[in-house]
């Protein structure tokens, strides 16, 4: 009898849907047998022991309109748990995987996200260690925690958790990943605060920053300080002393911070920000800096259209 009902669900499975397509499980629509095939596709690569070839699939998903390939994007964040010299468990894989979650926006992927975070983080802290040059892809500062690089094979594991982290601010808060993020602010890793103080304000929750002025008070590091100056002033988004914080910090002699500020101002939607950064373009010597604060400065310009 039973096997009489699966081959009547058969039959009409495929009277509705035409021998061309297949169902798409994660949206419930059928998805033409060729658009499958790519997600196959990009499943097989990104099990592959080819970091570029992963990166390559991660990239595809990201961008493609069907959520048919979220888990694949949850399994490359994952890596390869039971190998763990595996390429697939490179900093870089789980970075891009992170950030394509958050862009995503599955509520699937916040477990992950927070079991990958707990697992990579734990290791995460300062070190006082000889200082690294140019040529070693930092800039700026001596830790190896730095969230400054210049290629994909300087993306340390740090950069990854911070990834997951705003990932997460971007996703449904939930009470634990709530949790996460807000213990996040007190890690020992610089970057890993900063970028709990982005996941807050990516978060929007204006009562999530009820701390963040004693946290601001206590910070010795620049980069985490402008982190949570920024999630703080972009959720107040007042002409207040935090403002004119943000505006100072402008004039600050490292690139990576000046950047930051910029970054601060357009989350503030206040036009008066404008005549400030403006005056900031005209001494800015760092190029990467500069296009910043002029695609910045467009978009505070823009906030005067009706």
């Amino acid at each position: 009898m039973k096997r009489l009902v699966k081959l009547i669900f058969i039959s009409i499975l495929g009277m509705i849907v035409s021998p061309g397509l297949v169902l798409n499980a994660d949206e419930g629509a059928p998805v033409p047998r060729e658009r499958l095939a790519f997600f196959v596709e990009q499943q097989k690569r990104i099990a592959s022991a080819d970091p570029n070839e992963i990166r390559d699939a991660i990239d595809r998903l990201t961008y493609v309109k069907s959520n048919l390939g979220t888990r694949d994007l949850i399994a490359a964040l994952r890596g390869a748990p039971n190998f763990p010299s595996s390429t697939q468990n490179s900093p870089v894989v789980k970075f891009y995987a992170a950030k394509a979650l958050g862009r995503k926006g599955e509520a699937v992927a916040i477990e992950p996200l927070l079991i990958e975070y707990k697992k990579q983080s734990e290791a995460l802290v300062e070190r006082e260690n000889k200082p690294r040059k140019l040529k070693d892809g930092v800039y700026g500062s001596e830790s190896l925690s730095s969230p400054y690089f210049f290629g994909e094979d300087d993306i340390s594991m740090v950069l990854a958790c911070g990834e997951m982290l705003r990932s997460l601010g971007t996703l449904p808060l939930t009470e634990n990943s709530e949790k996460e993020i807000k213990q996040a602010l007190i890690h020992k890793n610089f970057y890993i605060r900063s970028s709990a103080a982005d996941a807050i304000y990516l978060a929007g929750k204006k009562e999530t920053i009820s701390n963040l002025p004693e946290l601001l008070s206590h910070e010795k590091d620049p980069y985490a300080k402008i982190s949570i100056l920024s999630a703080l002033a972009g959720l107040e988004r007042l002409p207040n002393q935090n403002f004119k914080a943000v505006v100072e910090t402008l004039k600050d002699t490292d690139p990576e911070i000046r950047k930051k500020a910029s970054e601060a101002l357009v989350r503030m939607d206040l036009t008066l920000a404008a005549p400030h950064l403006e005056h900031a373009i005209t001494i800015e010597n760092d190029q990467r800096v500069l296009l910043q604060m002029r695609e910045d400065y467009k978009q505070i310009q823009s906030f005067r259209v009706p």
